[in-house]
Protein backbone atom coordinates (compact mmCIF):
# COMPACT_ATOMS: atom_id res chain seq x y z
CA UNK A 1 0.00 0.00 0.00
CA UNK A 2 1.23 3.40 -0.90
CA UNK A 3 1.63 5.64 2.34
CA UNK A 4 3.91 8.74 0.64
CA UNK A 5 1.66 11.95 1.70
CA UNK A 6 -0.78 10.38 3.57
CA UNK A 7 -0.97 11.28 7.27
CA UNK A 8 0.29 9.46 10.01
CA UNK A 9 -2.26 10.34 12.83
CA UNK A 10 -4.73 7.44 13.79
CA UNK A 11 -8.33 8.58 12.42
CA UNK A 12 -11.83 7.76 13.65
CA UNK A 13 -14.76 8.80 12.31
CA UNK A 14 -18.48 8.10 14.16
CA UNK A 15 -20.96 8.37 11.99
CA UNK A 16 -25.26 7.75 13.02
CA UNK A 17 -27.31 5.89 10.97
CA UNK A 18 -30.79 6.00 11.35
CA UNK A 19 -32.94 3.95 8.47
CA UNK A 20 -30.75 5.55 5.80
CA UNK A 21 -31.09 1.90 3.52
CA UNK A 22 -31.36 4.26 0.44
CA UNK A 23 -28.01 6.16 0.92
CA UNK A 24 -25.71 4.40 3.89
CA UNK A 25 -23.94 2.32 1.14
CA UNK A 26 -22.73 5.23 -1.69
CA UNK A 27 -22.38 7.30 1.80
CA UNK A 28 -20.15 4.99 3.43
CA UNK A 29 -17.97 4.08 0.65
CA UNK A 30 -17.18 7.83 -0.24
CA UNK A 31 -16.18 8.60 3.27
CA UNK A 32 -14.11 5.25 3.13
CA UNK A 33 -12.49 6.41 -0.40
CA UNK A 34 -11.53 9.44 1.33
CA UNK A 35 -9.88 8.13 4.33
CA UNK A 36 -7.91 5.58 2.46
CA UNK A 37 -6.36 8.36 0.57
CA UNK A 38 -5.19 10.12 2.93
CA UNK A 39 -4.72 8.52 6.10
CA UNK A 40 -2.30 5.41 6.77
CA UNK A 41 -5.00 4.52 9.49
CA UNK A 42 -8.13 4.75 9.95
CA UNK A 43 -11.42 3.15 11.05
CA UNK A 44 -15.24 3.99 10.51
CA UNK A 45 -17.69 3.37 13.65
CA UNK A 46 -21.39 3.32 12.42
CA UNK A 47 -23.98 3.22 15.06
CA UNK A 48 -27.15 1.80 14.02
CA UNK A 49 -29.98 3.76 16.09
CA UNK A 50 -32.26 1.13 15.95
CA UNK A 51 -32.99 1.06 12.11
CA UNK A 52 -36.21 -0.77 11.26
CA UNK A 53 -35.24 -0.96 7.66
CA UNK A 54 -32.08 -3.28 6.28
CA UNK A 55 -29.30 -0.67 6.94
CA UNK A 56 -27.17 -3.33 8.74
CA UNK A 57 -27.37 -5.92 5.94
CA UNK A 58 -26.32 -3.15 3.72
CA UNK A 59 -23.57 -2.32 6.04
CA UNK A 60 -22.47 -5.81 6.25
CA UNK A 61 -22.58 -5.93 2.80
CA UNK A 62 -19.71 -3.46 2.31
CA UNK A 63 -16.42 -4.06 1.19
CA UNK A 64 -15.02 -1.24 3.23
CA UNK A 65 -13.77 -2.37 7.16
CA UNK A 66 -15.83 -0.74 9.30
CA UNK A 67 -17.35 -1.19 12.83
CA UNK A 68 -21.20 -1.96 13.36
CA UNK A 69 -22.57 -0.49 16.40
CA UNK A 70 -26.38 -1.93 17.13
CA UNK A 71 -28.49 0.02 19.78
CA UNK A 72 -30.23 -1.93 21.93
CA UNK A 73 -33.54 0.97 21.32
CA UNK A 74 -33.70 4.17 19.88
CA UNK A 75 -31.52 7.08 21.67
CA UNK A 76 -31.07 10.49 21.40
CA UNK A 77 -28.28 11.76 18.41
CA UNK A 78 -26.50 12.85 20.96
CA UNK A 79 -25.96 9.34 22.98
CA UNK A 80 -25.64 7.23 19.61
CA UNK A 81 -22.64 9.43 18.99
CA UNK A 82 -21.35 8.83 22.83
CA UNK A 83 -21.95 5.47 22.03
CA UNK A 84 -19.37 5.36 18.73
CA UNK A 85 -17.13 7.86 20.39
CA UNK A 86 -16.26 5.54 23.28
CA UNK A 87 -14.60 2.96 21.70
CA UNK A 88 -13.01 5.17 19.18
CA UNK A 89 -9.34 4.53 19.40
CA UNK A 90 -8.06 7.09 17.35
CA UNK A 91 -5.47 9.96 17.89
CA UNK A 92 -8.53 12.16 16.28
CA UNK A 93 -12.03 11.80 16.43
CA UNK A 94 -14.83 12.86 13.59
CA UNK A 95 -18.15 12.58 14.76
CA UNK A 96 -20.79 13.22 11.72
CA UNK A 97 -24.55 13.77 13.12
CA UNK A 98 -26.57 12.92 10.42
CA UNK A 99 -25.24 10.71 7.16
CA UNK A 100 -28.14 11.79 5.32
CA UNK A 101 -26.87 15.65 5.34
CA UNK A 102 -25.03 15.54 1.81
CA UNK A 103 -21.75 16.93 2.45
CA UNK A 104 -18.18 16.06 0.55
CA UNK A 105 -16.17 14.39 3.52
CA UNK A 106 -13.59 15.65 1.64
CA UNK A 107 -13.94 18.83 3.93
CA UNK A 108 -13.22 16.35 6.97
CA UNK A 109 -9.00 17.50 5.55
CA UNK A 110 -9.82 20.66 5.95
CA UNK A 111 -11.37 20.09 9.75
CA UNK A 112 -8.33 17.95 10.54
CA UNK A 113 -5.42 20.12 9.41
CA UNK A 114 -7.34 23.24 11.14
CA UNK A 115 -6.92 20.91 14.04
CA UNK A 116 -3.14 20.36 13.65
CA UNK A 117 -2.80 24.30 14.18
CA UNK A 118 -3.42 23.81 17.53
CA UNK A 119 -7.34 23.41 18.30
CA UNK A 120 -8.42 20.76 20.04
CA UNK A 121 -12.34 21.27 18.52
CA UNK A 122 -12.84 22.34 15.48
CA UNK A 123 -16.94 22.30 14.39
CA UNK A 124 -18.39 22.38 10.98
CA UNK A 125 -21.14 25.13 11.16
CA UNK A 126 -24.01 25.42 8.19
CA UNK A 127 -24.04 29.26 7.52
CA UNK A 128 -28.21 28.95 7.27
CA UNK A 129 -30.15 26.49 9.73
CA UNK A 130 -33.53 26.51 11.39
CA UNK A 131 -34.91 30.24 13.13
CA UNK A 132 -35.34 28.14 16.40
CA UNK A 133 -31.99 26.65 15.97
CA UNK A 134 -30.36 30.29 15.36
CA UNK A 135 -32.30 32.11 18.62
CA UNK A 136 -31.40 28.62 21.18
CA UNK A 137 -27.54 29.14 20.66
CA UNK A 138 -27.90 32.76 20.60
CA UNK A 139 -29.57 32.65 24.05
CA UNK A 140 -26.73 30.10 25.30
CA UNK A 141 -23.92 32.60 23.92
CA UNK A 142 -25.43 35.39 25.86
CA UNK A 143 -25.43 33.20 28.62
CA UNK A 144 -21.70 32.24 28.50
CA UNK A 145 -20.67 35.57 27.14
CA UNK A 146 -19.27 36.14 30.81
CA UNK A 147 -17.49 33.30 31.43
CA UNK A 148 -15.57 32.88 27.68
CA UNK A 149 -16.02 33.77 24.17
CA UNK A 150 -18.80 31.25 23.27
CA UNK A 151 -18.73 30.95 19.78
CA UNK A 152 -21.73 28.31 20.16
CA UNK A 153 -23.72 27.10 16.98
CA UNK A 154 -25.00 24.02 15.68
CA UNK A 155 -22.92 21.72 13.68
CA UNK A 156 -23.00 18.97 10.95
CA UNK A 157 -19.36 17.39 12.59
CA UNK A 158 -16.74 18.12 14.77
CA UNK A 159 -13.73 16.62 14.92
CA UNK A 160 -11.90 16.32 18.33
CA UNK A 161 -8.27 15.45 19.07
CA UNK A 162 -7.58 12.75 22.01
CA UNK A 163 -6.77 15.40 24.42
CA UNK A 164 -9.66 17.03 23.83
CA UNK A 165 -11.89 14.10 24.24
CA UNK A 166 -9.94 12.87 27.77
CA UNK A 167 -10.27 16.60 29.52
CA UNK A 168 -14.09 16.21 29.01
CA UNK A 169 -14.49 12.67 30.06
CA UNK A 170 -12.34 13.74 33.17
CA UNK A 171 -15.23 16.16 33.87
CA UNK A 172 -17.54 12.76 34.35
CA UNK A 173 -20.20 14.70 33.22
CA UNK A 174 -22.85 13.07 30.46
CA UNK A 175 -22.36 15.21 27.51
CA UNK A 176 -26.20 16.30 26.90
CA UNK A 177 -25.29 18.86 24.39
CA UNK A 178 -21.87 18.17 22.28
CA UNK A 179 -20.87 21.36 21.31
CA UNK A 180 -21.33 23.23 24.72
CA UNK A 181 -19.15 20.34 26.47
CA UNK A 182 -16.49 20.48 24.29
CA UNK A 183 -16.34 24.27 24.74
CA UNK A 184 -16.64 23.67 28.34
CA UNK A 185 -13.34 22.05 28.15
CA UNK A 186 -11.45 25.54 28.01
CA UNK A 187 -9.48 23.80 25.24
CA UNK A 188 -8.84 25.87 22.02
CA UNK A 189 -11.17 25.00 19.12
CA UNK A 190 -12.39 27.24 15.87
CA UNK A 191 -15.76 26.70 13.65
CA UNK A 192 -15.64 26.16 10.35
CA UNK A 193 -18.79 27.50 8.24
CA UNK A 194 -19.98 26.09 5.12
CA UNK A 195 -22.73 27.22 2.74
CA UNK A 196 -24.95 23.93 2.70
CA UNK A 197 -27.91 24.29 4.41
CA UNK A 198 -28.18 21.59 7.42
CA UNK A 199 -31.29 19.80 6.84
CA UNK A 200 -32.24 18.12 10.23
CA UNK A 201 -33.76 15.19 10.35
CA UNK A 202 -34.48 14.95 13.70
CA UNK A 203 -38.52 15.66 14.85
CA UNK A 204 -39.87 18.53 16.46
CA UNK A 205 -39.67 16.98 19.92
CA UNK A 206 -36.82 15.43 19.77
CA UNK A 207 -35.12 18.73 19.00
CA UNK A 208 -37.46 20.17 21.48
CA UNK A 209 -36.33 17.65 24.27
CA UNK A 210 -32.89 18.36 23.39
CA UNK A 211 -33.42 22.37 24.07
CA UNK A 212 -34.66 21.53 27.27
CA UNK A 213 -31.75 19.29 28.33
CA UNK A 214 -29.35 21.67 27.66
CA UNK A 215 -31.11 24.37 29.62
CA UNK A 216 -31.41 21.87 32.60
CA UNK A 217 -28.16 20.53 32.16
CA UNK A 218 -25.59 23.35 31.33
CA UNK A 219 -27.35 26.24 33.11
CA UNK A 220 -29.60 27.32 36.15
CA UNK A 221 -31.80 29.25 33.72
CA UNK A 222 -34.74 26.86 34.33
CA UNK A 223 -33.96 26.49 38.57
CA UNK A 224 -33.96 30.21 38.50
CA UNK A 225 -36.82 30.66 36.43
CA UNK A 226 -39.05 28.47 38.79
CA UNK A 227 -38.27 30.14 41.79
CA UNK A 228 -38.74 33.53 40.28
CA UNK A 229 -42.07 32.56 39.81
CA UNK A 230 -42.34 30.70 42.54
CA UNK A 231 -41.54 33.55 44.35
CA UNK A 232 -43.69 35.95 42.33
CA UNK A 233 -46.55 33.39 43.50
CA UNK A 234 -45.42 33.61 47.44
CA UNK A 235 -45.39 37.33 47.55
CA UNK A 236 -49.03 37.78 46.13
CA UNK A 237 -50.36 35.30 48.55
CA UNK A 238 -48.39 37.72 51.48
CA UNK A 239 -50.13 41.08 50.02
CA UNK A 240 -53.35 38.83 49.86
CA UNK A 241 -53.02 38.12 53.73
CA UNK A 242 -52.13 41.23 54.34
CA UNK A 243 -55.26 42.66 52.71
CA UNK A 244 -57.21 39.52 54.92
CA UNK A 245 -55.61 41.05 58.08
CA UNK A 246 -56.58 44.72 56.87
CA UNK A 247 -60.22 43.65 56.24
CA UNK A 248 -60.74 41.80 59.14
CA UNK A 249 -59.67 45.09 61.45
CA UNK A 250 -60.22 47.58 59.76
CA UNK A 251 -62.60 47.41 57.00
CA UNK A 252 -65.11 44.38 58.38
CA UNK A 253 -66.30 41.72 56.66
CA UNK A 254 -68.85 38.79 56.80
CA UNK A 255 -68.08 36.37 59.54
CA UNK A 256 -65.34 33.51 58.44
CA UNK A 257 -64.23 35.64 55.11
CA UNK A 258 -60.88 37.15 56.63
CA UNK A 259 -60.21 33.86 58.60
CA UNK A 260 -60.74 31.66 55.52
CA UNK A 261 -58.80 33.69 53.30
CA UNK A 262 -55.89 34.68 55.87
CA UNK A 263 -55.28 30.31 56.10
CA UNK A 264 -55.67 30.12 52.67
CA UNK A 265 -53.17 33.15 51.49
CA UNK A 266 -50.62 31.68 54.43
CA UNK A 267 -51.21 27.88 52.72
CA UNK A 268 -50.17 29.38 49.45
CA UNK A 269 -47.67 31.21 50.82
CA UNK A 270 -45.95 28.08 52.11
CA UNK A 271 -46.52 26.11 49.21
CA UNK A 272 -44.74 28.67 46.61
CA UNK A 273 -41.80 28.13 49.13
CA UNK A 274 -41.81 25.10 49.11
CA UNK A 275 -41.63 25.02 45.30
CA UNK A 276 -39.07 27.23 44.85
CA UNK A 277 -36.38 25.38 47.84
CA UNK A 278 -37.90 21.98 45.90
CA UNK A 279 -36.24 24.11 42.15
CA UNK A 280 -32.81 24.14 44.13
CA UNK A 281 -33.07 20.81 45.66
CA UNK A 282 -33.67 19.47 41.73
CA UNK A 283 -31.08 21.19 40.84
CA UNK A 284 -28.18 19.81 43.00
CA UNK A 285 -29.63 15.96 42.61
CA UNK A 286 -29.39 17.01 38.41
CA UNK A 287 -25.62 17.64 39.63
CA UNK A 288 -25.52 13.99 41.18
CA UNK A 289 -26.63 12.20 38.76
CA UNK A 290 -24.23 13.51 35.05
CA UNK A 291 -22.70 10.18 36.02
CA UNK A 292 -25.09 7.84 34.62
CA UNK A 293 -23.76 5.68 31.02
CA UNK A 294 -26.32 7.54 28.28
CA UNK A 295 -26.67 4.68 26.01
CA UNK A 296 -26.79 0.83 26.19
CA UNK A 297 -26.57 -1.29 22.96
CA UNK A 298 -27.19 -5.19 21.78
CA UNK A 299 -24.13 -5.67 19.55
CA UNK A 300 -20.72 -4.70 18.11
CA UNK A 301 -19.63 -6.42 15.33
CA UNK A 302 -16.12 -5.50 13.67
CA UNK A 303 -15.83 -6.63 9.76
Amino acid sequence: MEYINKENNFLSVVVVCENNADIIEKRINNLGDCLNENFKDYEIIVVDNYSNDNSISKLKSLNHKITIIELSRKHGMQAAQKAGVDIAIGDFVVEVEDISVIVDFNIIMNLYKCSMDGNDFVFLSPKKSRITTKLFYKMMRQYYKKQFKADIDSTIMVISSRRGLNKTAETGDVIVNRNISYLLSGLEYQFIYTELEKQNTRGFFERTDLFVETLIHYTDIIPKLGSLISLFFMMISILFLIYSFSAYFIIGTIEGWASTNTFLAFSFSGIFLMLSLLSKYMLSILHLSKRTKQYAFKSVTKK
